[in-house]
């Protein structure tokens, strides 16, 4: 009954070179078809291969059940332990086909489900590593009681140790190079046409393993720091970065169809309520994303207008009547207010606020969805560049092979993101004839990647202007 075994085994091995391939997916990127698919985009076709290690599984439990049969019959003398081992086997084996089958097909037909899918690998390798113990166990060329499985057991002690060295925490972060990711691809602006390539460029940030450390000999621009105390856990860090890319999407849509002369771009409408600081005079009046509009009937239109009010005509102690927004409902709502903790003079709620923005996109988007392109909002400034150059015609980028990284804040100007010496080196692993970044992080850019064009800018008009003033210029040198 070994042919299931080496069929196991090879989906066992094959499991854990993808692990291991996983943490290493950025090394491809600069990888481009002659359509202009990026590795980024290649990566969800590639997902489909997740398939094979459940296949080959599912290919060694029916030839397991077949050997099974085969064994069984053969007995002339089954004892009871005998049956209860056989209908075990047979149960199991069935289970593995059945779970490895169903993975199989949601990464045939559904890759978008990876979390999904990477539970039912888990289970299935789980359902497999038992059947290869108890197939040892009950060795049917063997009369008498059942041996220990000793082949399997030093197998799994192996794979133990890879698992360990890929996937075991160790109290770190690690940040390394990413890819770049065609935003004219990203992102497709109803009645739109592309004038040039402008990339936005992701870095990977994860909690660290051993393995990791070995990558980072080998390879240039890891960087390693402790994960902080009050990190939120992976689950809300994900929803967060999500949303983020979210909001960055429809900032960089409406700035940019303003700036394209289509709609008013993005205006204040009152100031949100992101969060109500414990110990609050508010807490249970206000909610995290009410947003306040009038502050004793004068009109709020922005976290200006607010500090302002508050600082000229409220003291510490007054009751203030708030005219809000919460889901949709108008409420009024009288706020009692205190002294700040940093100047008995300053008069505050005890809530964290930023003034909250209407968007007008008049028309619509089609963004895709690369499952390495999970959140965050340091695409924005690009994505930005990216929608004003499909509703310019002939576009903005004068031929330019353009890359650039910064978020994009409501008011046009370029903010600040992490990873920026990941980003310049994975920059310059392609052919970016320019490369913006954040002012600020002009110089750590430079450091990380020398023979890079690297331009700093504060706004997204900056960018524009370099462009307009060197695009053409560059092309034809």
């Amino acid at each position: 009954m070994g042919k299931h075994r080496n069929y196991y085994v090879i989906g066992l091995v094959v499991s854990l070179v993808y692990l291991a391939a996983a943490e290493l997916i950025w090394l491809p990127a600069p990888l481009k078809t002659s359509a202009g698919m990026e590795w980024i985009e290649m990566i969800d076709w590639l997902l489909m291969l997740l398939a094979l290690p459940p296949l080959l599984w599912a290919a060694g439990a029916a030839l397991g059940i077949v050997a099974l049969r085969k064994a069984y019959a053969g007995q002339s003398n089954r004892s009871r332990r005998n049956k209860l081992a056989y209908v075990l086997l047979y149960i199991l084996k069935q289970a593995v086909i059945a779970v490895s089958l169903c993975v199989a097909g949601i990464a045939l037909f559904d890759s978008e489900k990876l979390m999904l899918i990477l539970l039912f690998i888990g289970i299935s390798a789980l359902l497999v590593v038992l059947d290869m113990l108890l197939s040892e166990m009950f060795d049917w060329d063997l009369i008498g009681k059942p041996r220990f499985p000793k082949r399997t057991v030093l197998l799994w002690m192996g794979i133990a140790i890879v698992l360990a060295l890929l996937v075991s925490p160790t109290g770190y972060n690690v940040t390394y190079p990413g890819m770049t990711l065609d935003m004219n691809r990203y992102a497709h602006v109803e009645n739109g046409t592309a004038g040039g390539t402008i990339n936005g460029v992701l870095v990977f940030e994860r909690p660290a393993v051993p393995m990791d450390w070995v990558y980072g000999k080998l390879f240039p621009q890891y960087r390693f720091e402790p994960i902080p105390e009050d990190e939120p856990p992976l689950t809300e860090s994900y929803s967060q970065v999500v949303m983020m890319k979210t909001d960055a999407n429809s900032v960089a849509a409406a700035i940019a169809m303003e700036k394209a002369g289509i709609g008013k771009g993005v205006t204040a409408d009152g100031v949100r309520i992101v969060a109500i600081v414990s110990g609050s005079p508010v807490e249970g009046l206000l909610q995290a994303g009410d947003v306040i509009h009038r502050l004793n009937d004068r009109a709020v239109q922005s976290l200006d207008d607010m500090t302002g009010y508050m600082g000229d005509a409220i003291k510490p102690g007054d009751t203030v009547t708030l005219s809000i927004d919460r889901e949709g409902e108008t409420l009024r709502i009288d706020a009692p207010t205190r002294a700040a903790d940093d100047d008995n003079n300053r008069t505050v709620f005890g809530i964290s606020v930023q003034t909250n923005v209407k968007l007008d996109i008049p028309r619509s988007i089609d963004y895709k969805r690369y499952l390495a392109h999970i959140g965050g909002p340091s695409h924005g400034a690009m994505l930005t560049l990216a929608i004003i150059d499909q509703l310019t015609p002939g576009g903005v980028t004068g031929g330019l092979q353009v890359a650039g990284t910064g978020t994009i804040e409501p008011d046009g100007s370029v903010g600040l993101v992490g990873g920026i010496p990941q980003k310049a080196y994975a920059v310059s692993r392609t052919d970016a004839d320019v490369f913006f970044v954040p002012a600020a992080s002009a110089e750590d850019a430079r450091a990380a990647a020398p023979a890079l064009n690297i331009v700093p800018v504060r706004t997204i008009d900056e960018v524009l202007g370099w462009l307009a003033e060197h695009g053409s210029r560059l092309q034809g040198s």
